[in-house]
């Protein structure tokens, strides 16, 4: 593994001395590689991530630019953890060597122990295989990831490139690469990924309002009665609603590696493009629970709402008359927990019918510390906070695959 270092070929070894130099030595037109990323131009994103966990995985074509992007981001971030393989570029993923990685996973995994704000790691990525092996990585540590490419203009002419990298390689063995290289990565999905503590936060705050029920006699007899309880044991709602997602976040647009029609459109929008890392606050204004699910509602802001697909499923008209009652952008949600067999993408269908009950008159209504409690019938409480919780988040994609469904992540 090599820890990437600010040294320049006369020996200074000054960050942004050494940088401007590179950019200056290599033509202005190197000046666009770190432009218009959020992590290093948005000040707002450049002080959330200083305290999140995130993996930026850098991806491209060699030649491309990305050495210049890590120093930058190692420039932005003076305590991040950089680090970049030896070897040279992989023409043929068939001809990946089973060593080539050791030193580079030993180096992450010295990273995630030493709890880095901030891990890069610098290479070409363009193996699938490669890059699941490094968001599983990421995920097992709770850790944020960011696949970032960059955006020089030359970051697809073979010509350029082929004078430009340091491996001298060919135009036609960067063709070969480019191929792979242009199979666009596509998440699972893409959404808001919150922060450690306000993960924490967040889940002590579900705790407080399952304690709250729990003590509850109006919830208990009305709940228990809606749900299935096959335990010997008094009725525990902490044990009922045991599945947990393990990185709490909130969707908004499930993709599947590609397979639902117009998740690539939305990926390739603009508006996409450009709030990709970006940090966002948003607004948990309630907290709802059902037979199924336990959920926070998020209320999207106007700059929120331009990454809330149109036609999203269920909460602007695209699901039938009913549906069309409810405000854009309503189905916005952080899963908490589900019951047994649940999988959570339920939370945000629960949440679409508590709202559409909104308007009538509640079965059961409680003043409590925090708000005023509803019950809507079949077990369907909500807590409409008078305070909401503000949760910091970073815009991203969930890219960790597995062979059967990922069902304890996934929200909708």
């Amino acid at each position: 593994m090599t820890l990437l270092q600010f040294s320049c070929y006369d020996g200074s070894t000054d960050a942004a001395v050494c940088l401007i130099r590179n950019v200056t030595t290599m033509g202005t037109k190197h000046s666009k590689v770190t432009s218009n990323f959020p992590f290093l131009n948005d000040n707002g994103t450049i002080k959330t991530i200083k305290e999140a966990h995130t993996l930026f995985i850098l991806r491209g074509l060699p030649g491309s630019g990305k050495s210049a992007l890590s120093r930058a981001i190692k420039e932005k971030y003076p305590q991040s953890l950089a680090c970049a393989s030896n070897s040279p570029p992989v023409v043929d993923e068939a001809e990946i060597d089973g060593d080539r990685y050791v030193q580079v996973d030993e180096g992450l995994e010295r990273g995630f122990k030493e709890v880095k704000n901030v891990i890069v790691v610098d290479d070409n990525h363009l193996a699938a295989k490669r890059l699941y092996h490094l968001t599983s990585l990421a995920r097992d540590n709770d850790y944020i990831v960011l696949i970032v490419s960059p955006k020089t203009k030359w970051r697809n002419d073979c010509e350029k490139l082929a004078i430009q990298s340091q491996w001298n390689l060919t135009v036609e063995q960067l063709n070969s690469m480019k191929q792979s290289y242009q199979e666009y990565i596509i998440p699972y999905f893409f959404g808001w990924f919150l922060l450690r503590r306000s993960a924490q936060e967040m889940r002590k705050n579900a705790e407080d309002f399952l304690n709250q029920l729990s003590n509850m006699e109006v919830f208990l007899k009305e709940f228990v009665s809606c749900v299935e309880w096959h335990s010997e044991e008094k009725f525990n709602l902490h044990e009922y609603f045991q599945k947990k997602p393990r990185m709490l976040h909130c969707t908004t647009k499930f993709c599947n590696y590609g397979a639902i029609p117009g998740c690539e459109a939305y990926a390739e929008s603009k508006v996409v493009e450009d709030n990709y890392s970006k940090a966002f606050t948003l607004q948990v204004v309630a907290l709802f629970v059902t037979p199924r699910t336990v959920g926070a509602r998020v209320l999207l802001n106007k700059n929120q709402k331009l990454l809330w697909p149109k036609g999203q499923e269920g909460d602007d008209g695209g699901d039938g008359k009913e549906a069309a009652e409810l405000a854009f952008g309503s189905r916005a949600h952080i899963t908490l927990a589900c019951a047994p067999r649940v999988k959570a993408v339920q939370t945000g269908l629960d949440l679409l019918c508590i709202l559409k009950l909104e308007g009538k008159q509640p079965t059961h209504q409680v003043e409590v510390e925090k708000g005023r409690l509803c019950c809507y019938g079949d077990g369907q409480w909500i807590l409409n906070l008078t305070k909401p919780i503000e949760v910091k988040t970073l815009f991203s994609g969930f890219y960790h695959k597995k062979t059967e469904p990922v069902t304890e992540s996934v929200g909708c």
